[in-house]
This record gives C-alpha cells, sequence and structure tokens, in this order.
C-alpha cells in the first residue's frame, strides 16, 4: 500500500493544461504571411504618404469600386474610388464676355499681345515673379562692380574721366597696402607715425588727433595697422574734418585728405567687414555730404552778397550819369562846394602841417597798389582753399559711395560746371 502511495500520480486528461510553452509551427507562420503579405502598409507613387490602411488599395490602383459596400474595408474602399476619378485641380470656367471689336487699329496686335504678356509677370517652379517697374532698364551694380552706374546725373566728360582714373588709383592703392611693408622702412618709423590705436587710451586720442593734423601718413605706416586702429583713426578723422573745414588752413585740409585716402584704401573690402565698420564709414561719408551742403549754402550766401555790391555800384554809376546830365550850371555850384569843403579841411590843419596846393594831392597810388596786391593773394588763397575742401569731400563720397555700398551718397557729389 504505502508502496503504491508513493508512486508518482500521472496527469489525467481532466486536469488543467500544462503550463509549458507549445513550439511553434514553422508551417503555420509561413502560411499566416503568406497572406497577409499584400495587406502591408505602403507609400503613394505620387505623394509619398504611407497608408493608413494596410490592403486597401493593394492591387486596385486602376479599379473603380461604387458598392454596395458590405464592411468598413468596401466603404474606405468606395470612397477612395470617389476621390480617384476627381481632379486633382478644380479651376473655375473662364467667363464669356462678348468681343468688341475696335473702331481703330492703334497698333501691331503683336506687339499689343507682348505687352500684355510683359504685364502678367512669370510663374515658374511654384514661384510667382513679378515683372519689373515700368521705366527700369538695367539693374544697378552691386559691391563687386564699382563705378559701372553711378547714378542718374549726367556727368561731364572731364568728370567721368576723373572718377573713372580716381577708381583705378583707388584699386592700386589697396592692392599696395595689402602687401609686407619692407624691414627698413618699418624700422624708420619714428613715435610721430604710431601703427596702433587702443580705443580706450585717452591719451592715445590726443595723440592721435594731434598727428592728422600735423604729420603726414606714410605707406609702410597704413600697412602695419590693423583693422580695429584704421576704424578707431577713420572716426577720429572724421570729426576733425567737420571741426577744421571753417579753419581756412588750406595744408591742414590738404593732410586731412590724405589720411581720408590712405586709411580708407587699407580698410578690407564691404563683404569682408561688420556691420560696426561698414557703419563708421557711412558715418564719415555722411559727415563729408553734411560739409559739402554746408559749403554750397556758404557760397550762394557769397553769391548774394556780391550780387548787392555790384547792384550798388550800378546806382553810383547812374546817380554820376544823372548830375553830368544836370547842366554845366549845376557842376559849377557842386565845384564851389567843393572848393569851400576844401578850404575848411585847411583851416583845421595843425600850425606844423602844410597845407595841400592847389593842384597837389597825395599819391594814392602805393596805397592802392598794396590793397589790390593783397586782396589778389586772399582771393586766390580762398580759391585754393574752395578747391582742396571740394577735392577732399568728392573723393571720400565716391570711395565711401562706390566700394563701401554706400551709393545713394553719390547722388549729393556735385556736377562740374564749365567755369
Amino acid at each position: 500500500m504505502q508502496q503504491q502511495q508513493h508512486k508518482r500520480k500521472l496527469p489525467s486528461t481532466t486536469d488543467s493544461p500544462s503550463a509549458k510553452r507549445l513550439c511553434p509551427s514553422y508551417g503555420d507562420g509561413h502560411d499566416r504571411d503568406a497572406m497577409t503579405s499584400h495587406e502591408r502598409p505602403r507609400n503613394h507613387p505620387v505623394y509619398g504618404q504611407k497608408s493608413a490602411f494596410p490592403g486597401l488599395d493593394a492591387g486596385r490602383d486602376d479599379e473603380l469600386f461604387y458598392g454596395p459596400a458590405e464592411d468598413g474595408m468596401e466603404y474606405l474602399r468606395m470612397v477612395r474610388s470617389e476621390a480617384n476619378s476627381m481632379p486633382h485641380l478644380f479651376t473655375a470656367p473662364k467667363p464669356s464676355l462678348p468681343v468688341e471689336k475696335p473702331t481703330q487699329e492703334t497698333g501691331d496686335p503683336e506687339v499689343e499681345e507682348e505687352m500684355e504678356e510683359d504685364d502678367r509677370g512669370v510663374y515658374a517652379d511654384g514661384v510667382y515673379v513679378a515683372p519689373p517697374p515700368t521705366g527700369v532698364t538695367s539693374v544697378p551694380p552691386g559691391p563687386q562692380q564699382p563705378g559701372e552706374l553711378d547714378d542718374q546725373k549726367p556727368y561731364p566728360e572731364a568728370q567721368a574721366s576723373y572718377h573713372n582714373l580716381l577708381r583705378h588709383r583707388f584699386l592700386l592703392l589697396r592692392s599696395t597696402l595689402k602687401c609686407a611693408p619692407p624691414v627698413a622702412a618699418v624700422s624708420a618709423l619714428d613715435e610721430s607715425h604710431p601703427i596702433s590705436f587702443p580705443r580706450r587710451s585717452v591719451a592715445a586720442k590726443k595723440d592721435w588727433r594731434r598727428f592728422l593734423l600735423a604729420v603726414d601718413p606714410q605707406m609702410a605706416q597704413l600697412a602695419c595697422m590693423d583693422m580695429d586702429s584704421v576704424l578707431g583713426v577713420l572716426g577720429i578723422m572724421a570729426r576733425l574734418m567737420s571741426e577744421n573745414f571753417r579753419s581756412g588752413n588750406v595744408e591742414r585740409v590738404r593732410r586731412i585728405g590724405a589720411w581720408a585716402w590712405g586709411l580708407l584704401g587699407k580698410c578690407r573690402e564691404a563683404g569682408q567687414l561688420g556691420t560696426e565698420g561698414v557703419g563708421e564709414i557711412r558715418d564719415l561719408g555722411k559727415r563729408a555730404v553734411k560739409i559739402l551742403q554746408k559749403m554750397k549754402e556758404d557760397e550762394e550766401s557769397r553769391w548774394d552778397m556780391r550780387e548787392g555790391d555790384s547792384v550798388s555800384s550800378e546806382d553810383e554809376q547812374a546817380d554820376a550819369e544823372e548830375i553830368s546830365a544836370e547842366g554845366p550850371g549845376h557842376a559849377d555850384a557842386m565845384a564851389g562846394e567843393l572848393e569851400a569843403a576844401k578850404a575848411r579841411l585847411q583851416a583845421s590843419l595843425q600850425p606844423g602841417e602844410e597845407p595841400i596846393a592847389e593842384g597837389e594831392a597825395a599819391d594814392p597810388r602805393p596805397t592802392t597798389d598794396t590793397s589790390t596786391k593783397v586782396k589778389t593773394e586772399t582771393d586766390a588763397a580762398t580759391t585754393d582753399l574752395a578747391g582742396q575742401t571740394h577735392a577732399m569731400l568728392d573723393m571720400i563720397i565716391t570711395v565711401v559711395g562706390e566700394f563701401y555700398g554706400q551709393r545713394d551718397l553719390l547722388q549729393a557729389r556735385e556736377i562740374w560746371s564749365s567755369n
């Protein structure tokens, strides 16, 4: 009995199923894959969108299904068929307007049709390009094409040749300053020709103000300067230019122009400068424009004063002509008054002074010659100063406008006159 109880009890068919995992059948899985391979999601051949319902449109691209739908998939297939039967883009029909025959033919119909096409613009690659504005025949040049189109002002031939020569000289200066200077030239620089400018140093600012007004620049000095120092000295020079254009010193104006020419030639090209650098160069050009406008106003006011003086001299000449036209009697009366005034003047002389004999007079020619000479020298100096200032301002505006992208400043340049 005990031996029978220790015997292992065999599982019966009525007990719970075994917890062991059954071995999968590879044949059944293969059959299941073969059945559902056509129901895998696929991408749309035109739009690339992945289908959300596998098997909805597999093998049925060209078939149209109109129902009736027996289940959900059939209904979706019916909706898909209806969508495929419609065009992708709906367009409204063109309105049919009554055609009116023109009473008079104003021009060639082919030319009119071409003009209508030009007004409509162009549509290409999904982008609509509007037609160019009326009257624009060419595109203004960029910073890589200076001088091809300055502005709309008709410059004289001499001025256009001067600007062309100025551009070539500036390009030569820029290429020269890019080269490394000789060691001997760098060693020969003294304390009055520094090659750096620390912007935060107050003493350096004072020294550079003195150098710009008293010392001429040297090529070796400019070639050794870094970009930050060049822009800082340009800012100081712009303020000095505004302060000293009325100083009357021709040598100082010429020296400031030489510094402006050299510092602008040392600057990098417009595409290699940052916004701050371009802003400082534009500020220099704007200051030059303001000074030029102020000089124009001063010249116009002086011209008005000269016209007033000429009018007064013409009035005096007209009065003299009226006196001579009044007759000899009036002339004799005027002569008598002059003799009486002369007698009173001689009586008021001091005892040590000799009266002026009749028919004698002090020779005014030396005084007149001296005053005429001084006036001539003053006019020549004024003309030279105005010429130097105009040349400096025109150079700055031309270089800043054409080589650094500030082409709006070119409209402020003067047009040379025949005078």
